[in-house]
């Protein structure tokens, strides 16, 4: 494409320098190569980009020097970069409506006619499969379970009896929702499981990336609101709730029956304990601790473990890295020496 293609094709506001510049592709700013398009939205890289070997970058504003380079003028170019992602990347075309013969499928089922079912994929019992789905090859479906409109499960998930996923849902390769929960009692001298019951249902425009595990209920449901993104490697326990809009990113563990709130964000290999009720738009920082029967209220930001309010926690990290200092500070002044303990 030249460059005056791609204003048209964005709908932009204005175009400076040669309109017939050649774009081949679109580059990161971490790797700008030749005869590329980047986008620009932060100050701090515009240096960069003006002068690498890109034949065009869309920015909010002119720049003074534009080096030579093309220049397309957007309101968000992040936005549109994204759109251009997808115009240049188009998906793998699927062919709605097909049956792999290799699929496995109940007569019981039923499968909508624009259902796409990939190689050696399993359908139990009573189990449905809405319009416009997209069923990768290698995925298990059990009985009695309901997959809604324009759903993608990727290969070699695993999707238990009972499971309710709603509409536009996206659940990456290798997930298993619906197993039993992690629950035993100490009877006797020897660990008894306790019964799961209950089933998992994920609400419609929830995306799971790879390899996140999810448990049925021992009764009821262990919920995932709509709108809510969970990355990859998590652990999602029993009866747990996660509200609306949330964010949990990759390797991220939450124990059972407990709740968390809308518009949270819940960072990197934080662990969340049974039993915890935390409010909406909360932020838990990586590596975060939370500890069982705690109550966290709403657009707190916790960090730490066990977690505490993120400013304070910072003050008793300064505080501790100068603790040699104030030692030796109390040791001057009453002429002491202050030892470790023997082991």
């Amino acid at each position: 494409m030249n460059a005056k293609e791609i204003f048209d094709f964005l709908n932009a506001s204005n175009i400076y320098g040669d309109e017939n510049t050649k774009i081949s592709k679109l580059s990161s700013i971490t790797n700008i190569e030749d005869n590329s398009l980047v986008c620009i939205d932060e100050k701090r890289f515009l240096e960069k980009a003006l002068n690498s070997s890109a034949s065009c970058l869309i920015l909010k504003e002119k720049p003074e020097d534009t080096n030579n380079k093309t220049i397309i003028i957007t309101e968000n170019p992040k936005e549109d970069f994204y759109k251009l992602l997808e115009y240049f990347y188009p998906q793998k075309e699927i062919e709605y409506g097909t049956i792999k013969n290799s699929a496995k499928i109940d007569s019981s089922a039923e499968i909508s006619k624009t259902a796409f079912i990939d190689e050696y994929v399993v359908i139990g019992k009573n189990s449905k499969i809405g319009d416009n789905t997209i069923i990768n090859a290698g995925v298990v479906i059990g009985d009695n379970i309901l997959i809604g409109d324009n759903c993608r499960i990727f290969s070699n998930t695993s999707i238990h009896d009972g499971t309710i996923i709603k509409n536009n849902v996206i659940i990456g390769s290798n997930c298993v929702l619906g197993t039993d929960g992690f629950g035993y009692r100490l009877i006797n001298g020897r660990h008894i499981k306790i019964p799961q019951k209950g089933n998992v249902v994920i609400e419609s425009n929830c995306e799971l990336g790879a390899s996140v595990m999810i448990d049925r209920a021992i009764l009821g449901s262990t919920k995932i609101g709509e709108g809510s993104k969970i990355d990859n490697l998590v652990h999602i326990a029993h009866n747990c709730e996660i509200g609306e809009n949330t964010i949990i990113i990759a390797q991220v563990g939450v124990a059972g029956s407990s709740k968390i709130g809308n518009y949270c964000v819940i960072a990197g290999q934080a662990g969340i304990a049974d039993h915890v009720e935390i409010g909406n738009q909360v932020i838990i920082a990586a590596q975060a601790g939370i500890m069982s029967n705690a109550k966290i209220e709403d657009n707190k930001i916790l960090f730490g473990s066990p977690a505490q309010d993120i400013s304070r926690e910072k003050l008793c990290i300064i505080a501790y890295r100068k603790l040699p200092e104030l030692l030796k500070l109390i040791e001057d002044k009453f002429d002491v020496r202050i030892k470790a303990p023997k082991s």
